[in-house]
């Protein structure tokens, strides 16, 4: 009976008959049930003009851009990193569940057409070969190659290399961060980025650190522009 109720949904509801997020069960097309995507944090109200992360008032800069050397032209983020996106991106990153950068490219994409001109590359964050062993998949590599297909520009794989482990941001004070990441990412091949307003994609923007520096390499390499878009972005005041 189990598997003739399965046969009969396949053929009457074969797309997205449960929600992306919490698994109920909906019908159409849509990927999530009506409750999720009330509840998805869009970043689309007050935010830093730099960062792109959620303030309490518009800002051309925020207490952690004012002052702070950025190598990256604009930043911005589809969402904030509260729930369910934080509970998505977490499936992404450890729990193999790839599809959801699908669904996350769809979102970033309408943040990319009203806020960036065109870009003319799209690379990534990278992460280091051992930690590639580890989890299998670099998830900021599929959120990029979902959205390179959606906005039609390409993208070039492996053009940012991470060339050591660094231990982990959480709890570390923006000095702290630098001095881990020091000399820890290289662009491997300066002609595939040099003259081109690259975009840059990440999963979550914490302080920013990480592609501040991402973005320094691209800069040194030649890029023309460098635009960052990641799936979320910490509140400020909560990093």
């Amino acid at each position: 009976m189990d598997a003739l109720k399965t046969l009969l949904k396949n053929v009457f509801f074969p797309q997205n008959y449960t929600c992306t997020f919490c698994g109920r069960e909906i019908f159409g097309n849509k990927p999530l049930c009506r409750d999720c995507d009330a509840a998805l944090p869009r970043n689309d109200r007050y935010i830093c003009d730099r960062c792109g992360r959620k303030t309490p008032y518009p800002t051309t800069a925020c207490s952690d851009c004012a002052g702070k050397t950025l190598y990256f032209d604009v930043a911005r983020s589809a969402f904030t990193y509260d729930a369910p996106i934080s509970f998505a991106l977490l499936n992404l990153k450890y729990r193999g569940r790839k599809f959801l950068a699908e669904e996350l490219a769809a979102e970033m994409e309408k943040t990319y057409l009203k806020t960036f001109y065109p870009c003319e590359a799209v690379v990534c964050v990278p992460t280091s070969a051992n930690k590639i062993k580890e989890r299998g998949y670099n998830q900021s590599e599929f959120l990029a190659s979902a959205l390179s297909k959606r906005i039609s520009v390409p993208f070039i794989r492996g053009a940012l290399v991470k060339t050591r482990d660094t231990g982990s941001q959480v709890g570390l004070s923006q000095k702290e961060r630098l001095i881990n990441l020091s000399g820890s990412f290289a662009v491997k091949d300066r002609k595939l980025i040099e003259d081109k307003t690259v975009l840059l994609i990440d999963d979550v923007l914490t302080t920013g650190t990480t592609t501040n520096l991402v973005a320094k390499k691209l800069k040194s390499a030649g890029a023309k522009s460098v635009f960052i878009l990641t799936a979320a972005s910490v509140t400020l005041g909560r990093s």
